[in-house]
């Protein structure tokens, strides 16, 4: 006795598969290297096989070469697409890093981002290690697994076309992390006005003090205090600029006409 599977169903788990493997290659946690490339694989496959039961599939095209890897394509492109708006989201704390490190005086420490593989700030490695810490805290890879499922629902197995809007939402997206990042950078911003404020004075006070051998070493001491004494706070702010951006990344590709 021999078990078959309908042409549709194994259609649709294969083009299912392709898209969440290419999510798992782009989008943060599944992405990072610390993850083996055969993990991200047998992921992507379970999660297909898991949802393909209840997959509304298009009609399946023929055995024209053409009309196969359009289908394959289309499912490349949403999953670079979505996996690509939700890594936006860390960037947006890279910048953060960013900022704080040039107001701190950390501008000139740079480390090796063994996520990226490229150089990049100090704090700015750090803080993104803290958001990634956070974002698994508050789940948010099971909200990356969610998002994965709801795709098949906006944007079925084998239909045709993508939507459009969504690059543009993607580029605006783009904008509100530059917002979430000034915004959380903006108490370290007001504490190091009030410091080039107060090492000015001083230096008009007593004109024999080296304000350049001052400046730098209260800066960075300064930087250090203020993200030590608000550590709780940071957390829920970052918890909560997470979880919101993580919406607005899958609304900007799945929804583009909501948002």
């Amino acid at each position: 006795m021999s078990a078959s599977l309908p042409v549709e169903t194994l259609w649709a788990g294969l083009l299912a598969a392709v898209r969440i493997a290419t999510l798992f290659m782009v989008a943060p946690v599944f992405s990072h290297r610390a993850v083996p490339i055969r993990v991200r694989a047998a992921a992507a496959v379970l999660v297909a096989w898991v949802c393909t039961p209840v997959l509304a599939v298009g009609p399946v095209p023929g055995p024209e070469t053409l009309a196969v890897a359009a289908a394959v394509g289309r499912e490349v492109l949403i999953g670079v697409t979505l996996g690509f708006a939700l890594r936006l989201v860390f960037a947006g704390f890279g910048l953060l890093g960013e900022f704080i490190s040039i107001q701190g005086g950390l501008g000139a420490a740079t480390v090796l981002d063994p996520a990226s593989g490229s150089s990049s700030v100090v704090l700015s490695s750090l803080l993104q290690f803290y958001a990634l810490a956070v974002f698994l805290a508050v789940e948010g890879h099971h909200a990356i697994l969610r998002a994965a499922v709801h795709s098949f629902e906006a944007l079925p197995i084998g239909a045709s076309g993508f939507p459009s809007l969504a690059f543009g939402a993607v580029s605006a997206f783009g904008g509100t992390l530059y917002e979430v990042g000034v915004r959380l950078a903006a108490p370290v911003t007001a504490v190091m006005l009030v410091s080039n404020v107060a090492v000015g004075t001083l230096g008009r006070v007593i004109p024999q003090l080296n304000l350049m051998a001052l400046q730098l070493p209260a800066h960075i001491a300064i930087t250090l205090a203020v993200l030590a004494l608000g550590t709780n706070s940071f957390a829920g702010a970052v918890a909560d600029a997470l979880t919101s951006l993580t919406e607005g990344a899958v609304q900007a590709v799945l929804d583009p006409g909501e948002g």
